[in-house]
């Protein structure tokens, strides 16, 4: 849906996403980082925002342009909102050249201290393809609660059906996971 929420720490920013991104995000991505993603590789800024379109239309979508130190690195999303219960964090990429950096869990921290703190959610999820040991690993140091593998749970980007690995916070869980997040970023 479009939205006006920004959210910010430190040198990341989380600003609504709007097709005038698309240039930008497009200049971050390839086929090989793709690879975790549901949809095929947009080859175009405008393939790309042939995906961003329905994210902005959604009632239940809150998508994000992911910037740090004032440059665009990435997107991500709140999916599946359900107001007062759940949302879904996930539809990530960020540039290779901020993967290991401070950009993840400052976005992550923004992310869980919007939907606990601000929309007073009672559960978040996030999952990846469980072929993608790098965001698996990722998910786990957040301090998520891996609840899962979903078998045959969706199509990817090169056609096959995969499993999901399914992972969740919950708000008891929260402020440990936001102490090990500001732990990582120093604060």
């Amino acid at each position: 849906m479009q939205h006006s929420i920004t959210l910010t720490h430190g040198p990341v920013r989380l600003r609504p996403l709007t097709l005038d991104d698309a240039e930008a995000l497009h200049r971050t991505l390839s086929p090989e980082m793709w690879a975790g993603m549901a949809d095929p590789f947009p080859e175009t800024p405008a393939a790309l925002n042939e995906l961003h379109a329905p994210m902005l239309a959604s009632e239940t979508v809150l998508a994000f342009t992911v910037e740090f130190e004032g440059n665009i690195v990435g997107r991500t999303v709140f999916y599946d909102l359900v107001p007062g219960l759940r949302v879904e964090v996930g539809s990530t990429f960020l540039a290779p050249e901020v993967w290991g950096t401070l950009v993840n869990p400052t976005m992550k921290y923004l992310m869980f201290r919007h939907a606990f703190d601000e929309l007073e959610l009672q559960r978040v999820a996030l999952r990846c393809d469980s072929r993608n040991t790098r965001s698996h690993r990722a998910i786990a140091k957040l301090g998520a609660h891996c609840e899962g593998t979903l078998r045959n749970f969706r199509g990817s980007a090169d056609g096959s059906i995969v499993d999901v690995d399914y992972f969740s916070i919950v708000p008891e869980e929260w402020p440990a996971v936001r102490e090990g997040l500001l732990a990582r970023l120093g604060v």
